[in-house]
């Protein structure tokens, strides 16, 4: 897969969200299969979901980093999806998904779409 057919999976992705209001994406092609997307996606409910993604997709989705950061209206952290190294306490190090600003838990890396999915099921 290039790159380009990755972002645009992920546009695609956001674009059939049916709870998106408005989105802002941006889009770094590093080399023809490596490249960093980001973007803010605003939903009905007024809540956000701020998302990068860096990824080589030469011959599988390597993820490099990643971060899915959703919150309220007023700004106040719903959960948040992140590889940063640490938490080495947590048993998918360094997978993990903070579930309020003092609290973490197990989690595997999520897909964008999976990320969607879980927003969907609390904007409905």
């Amino acid at each position: 897969m290039l790159i380009e057919e990755y972002f645009q999976k992920i546009e695609a992705d956001i674009a059939s969200c049916p709870y998106v209001l408005e989105s802002r994406v941006v889009k770094d092609k590093r080399s023809l299969y490596i490249g960093i997307i980001e973007g803010k996606i605003y939903f009905i409910d007024e809540t956000v979901l701020y998302f990068i993604e860096f990824v080589n997709v030469k011959e599988r989705t390597e993820v490099y980093k990643y971060s899915y950061h959703y919150q309220d209206g007023d700004g106040k952290l719903i959960f948040r999806y992140d590889m940063a190294p640490h938490h080495r306490e947590i048993e998918t190090f360094p997978h993990h998904k903070h579930v309020s600003s003092k609290e973490a838990i197990e989690a595997s890396a999520p897909t964008l779409a999976k990320v969607l999915d879980e927003i969907g099921d609390l904007v409905e």
